[in-house]
């Protein structure tokens, strides 16, 4: 800008008259009092020009941060999906093996049921009066308990 005094003033001199920085107060009617004075306009146009730029300074600190943070965090998740992939690994296999056992269990269970009623049915055939007697008992303790519970 051609209308800014150079910057010859130190940090600690910064925005102060004659420190080197102008900070606009020598342009023509920017003195209070002086001809042209916009007063607190003028004032908070200059402000708004630096919020503008400390603003987009931040944003982009806070857009530097948050991608520091996805670098970080990148490694974190290639790592948790890792550990969630052998789980459901792990849990397959131990869910086949709990399926292939209940398959075996239940093909025991019915050579089990195959044998006791081929046996049961072999029994009736030798001896018919007893098979006969035993169902009559079963028949008549079966009501006994039912009705008492009535």
């Amino acid at each position: 800008m051609d209308n800014q005094k150079p910057n010859e003033g130190s940090a600690r001199d910064l925005g102060r008259e004659g420190a080197g920085s102008s900070m606009g107060k020598d342009l023509p009617g920017s003195r209070s009092g002086g001809p042209g004075n916009t007063g607190a306009a003028g004032a908070s146009g200059g402000m708004a020009g630096g919020i503008a730029d400390n603003l987009s300074k931040s944003a982009a600190d806070v857009h530097k941060t948050i991608d520091k943070a996805a670098d970080a965090a990148q490694p974190m998740v290639d790592r948790l999906a890792s550990t969630a992939h052998t789980s459901v690994d792990k849990m397959s296999g131990a869910l086949s093996d709990a399926s292939r056992s209940m398959d075996e269990k239940s093909r025991q269970l019915t050579e089990a049921y195959r044998h006791f009623a081929d046996t049961g049915r072999d029994y009736v055939r030798s001896s018919p009066a007893t098979s006969v007697l035993v169902a009559l008992g079963a028949g008549y303790v079966l009501a006994k308990l039912l009705a008492r519970r009535a």
